[in-house]
């Protein structure tokens, strides 16, 4: 999807530019695809623990607050994938049901083919953060004695 990105609108800059053509696909499958690599990529990312942090504040207090810290986070980060595959799972029936189309981009193109990845990236996401919460010494959130919680 990033080659594709890459190429397609640097054509479509080219074309543009020195004749004068423009593809109207061009900017909604960008778009669209841009949506399917954020949540796709997010549960890639949880897997090979490429999430970053900042924990320049958290550092300066006391132990308690790190691990205080880190277990709202995961708490956060559990509530709001789990809010992601419920409403996106409604929204995405509700346009099949509807048969929604896109007709501002793509005309007779079914929107649920775009916001159904919205519930399938947050539940492999939420099962990238079970997955790594389960796995002795795999996760960051350990307790004061080396175990994972």
């Amino acid at each position: 999807m990033l080659a594709f990105q890459v190429v397609s609108v640097s054509v479509e800059i080219i074309c543009r530019y020195f004749f004068n053509i423009s593809f109207s696909v061009i900017t909604p499958l960008n778009e669209w695809s841009l949506v399917y690599l954020t949540f796709l990529g997010a549960a890639w990312l949880q897997r090979e623990g490429g999430h970053t942090s900042d924990d320049s504040v958290v550092a300066l207090l006391p132990p308690w607050v790190d691990w205080l810290a880190k277990r709202l986070g995961w708490i956060l980060a559990l509530v709001t994938c789990g809010l992601l595959v419920w409403f996106g799972t409604l929204v995405t029936w509700d346009n099949y049901v509807k048969n929604t189309y896109d007709f501002f981009k793509l005309s007779g193109f079914p929107i649920f083919l775009i916001t159904i990845i919205i519930p399938i990236g947050s539940l492999l996401w939420l099962i990238q953060l079970l997955r790594k919460q389960s796995r002795p010494g795999a996760s960051t959130t350990t307790d004061e004695g080396g175990g994972t919680i």
